[in-house]
């Protein structure tokens, strides 16, 4: 397979997931930006989840997807997710800070990562099965990457619902000093 151009010599079809992934850092963080706990909290109706959960959720799949591509970050959401199928389930939800400083923690490594895998690596079987023809961590690599941008407008959706302005597609604001 070609090389990523400017990637560390990865595998070329990574290269159209890792453009996903890399917006999906960006509009996580967009959808989070300004909302509060108590907004994150808020459920359209006993049926929905909460912004909260949906951020907690994407982080800790965030750790598992650093995990399917071979890299091994202590995940600061797991103890807290451990078990939790469902928003009833957990005992207490990770605050915005929480899921966004877990989502910070784990971005950078995973996109480094993806742009070094070769085709070997991309071509073994996946850790698990995901509703997908493609049984490869490649295919893991490409439903995750979904899953994400699923929960994303979910996000952004539940951002309106809390009363802020739509998610942006501009660059995240640096942090402060």
């Amino acid at each position: 397979m070609p090389e990523v151009p400017g990637a560390g010599g990865g595998d070329a079809r990574v290269a159209p997931l890792l453009t996903a992934l890399t917006l999906h850092t960006r509009l996580y963080a967009n959808c989070l930006a300004g909302m509060s706990d108590e907004a994150a909290s808020r459920r359209p109706s006993a049926h929905t989840n909460s912004a909260a959960f949906i951020a907690a959720h994407v982080a800790d799949s965030r750790f598992f997807l650093a995990g399917v591509v071979g890299l091994t970050p202590a995940n600061p959401l797991a103890d807290r997710l451990a078990g939790a199928a469902s928003i009833g389930e957990l005992a207490s939800c990770p605050s915005v800070a929480e899921s966004l400083a877990a989502w910070d923690t784990v971005s950078a490594p995973l996109v480094a990562q993806l742009a070094r895998l070769d085709a070997a690596t991309l071509d073994r079987p996946a850790p698990q099965r995901f509703p997908v023809d493609d049984r490869s961590i490649l295919g893991a690599i490409a439903f995750l990457a979904h899953h994400e941008a699923y929960h994303i407008g979910q996000l952004a959706l539940l951002r309106k619902y809390a009363g802020l302005p739509a998610m942006s597609y501009a660059a995240r604001p640096a942090a402060a000093p």
